[in-house]
């Protein structure tokens, strides 16, 4: 499971992964669900859709990239940073709560180098 906050995932990675492994690269993406996530908003809605959907297949790794990225954008100014840092807060609990109910790792990362 991967949720995309900057629009930078590609097919590619993955069919070369099933290569390796002398995979149907149409099998391995078939296994992958992929959502864009566009605000901050979206973000935990998003999780709340991933944990539905845990409920009938279990995905592991879930993976966030960039956790952090439309946060910079959504808020801004000393003046949001409290909002900014308590929605955040928020996000980051959800999804470690699906990692613990959906018993699967979770990485999220700041940006995808």
């Amino acid at each position: 499971m991967y949720i995309d906050a900057e629009g930078t995932f590609r097919t590619q990675g993955h069919l070369q992964i099933g290569d390796r492994f002398g995979l149907n690269g149409a099998d391995v993406l078939s296994y992958v669900a992929y959502a864009r996530a566009y605000n901050t908003d979206h973000q935990p809605r998003l999780l709340l859709e991933a944990a539905s959907m845990m409920l009938e297949t279990r995905f592991a790794p879930v993976t966030v990239v960039s956790a952090t990225a439309l946060y910079r954008t959504d808020f801004s100014g000393r003046g949001e940073l409290s909002a900014k840092q308590m929605h955040l807060v928020k996000f980051l609990r959800s999804l470690r709560n699906l990692a613990d109910e959906g018993d699967c790792s979770v990485q999220y990362f700041k940006e995808l180098l």
